[in-house]
């Protein structure tokens, strides 16, 4: 697999980095998120995107987190890495069985804190 991010994607990964509680993601801004190129994603089945080759991604650190609630209630988490000032990988991880199977739309996004807020 090797093609461009989609817009909907690209606002995800821009939302975790506007909302990045954890460090300081300024580098990462640079470069713009939609010439990020998706080039695999897990094996097991969940949404997550590398935008590095495997093998690759094992070496960064966490940028940001949130999660998604979608419709039905479900959620799943998000955390974007990063590498060198290069953003490497979203995962998208389980919550419930099976809610890390779907990408998350930008309205479905929460930080951990506002998800508390709102007692979701």
């Amino acid at each position: 697999m090797d093609r461009a991010i989609s817009s909907n994607e690209a606002e995800v990964v821009t939302w975790l980095l506007r909302n990045a509680a954890a460090c300081d993601v300024a580098a990462y801004r640079l470069p713009p998120v939609e010439k990020l190129r998706v080039v695999g994603g897990c094996e097991c089945g969940c949404a997550s995107l590398d935008f590095e080759p495997k093998g690759q991604v094992g070496s960064g650190h966490m940028l940001a987190d949130g999660v998604a609630v979608y419709p039905d209630g479900q959620k799943a988490g998000l955390i974007l890495w990063g590498r060198e000032g290069q953003i490497v990988w979203l995962e998208i991880y389980e919550t419930v069985p099976g809610s890390s199977r779907r990408f998350p739309e930008i309205s479905q996004l929460y930080t951990w804190e506002q998800l508390g807020q709102r007692g979701l």
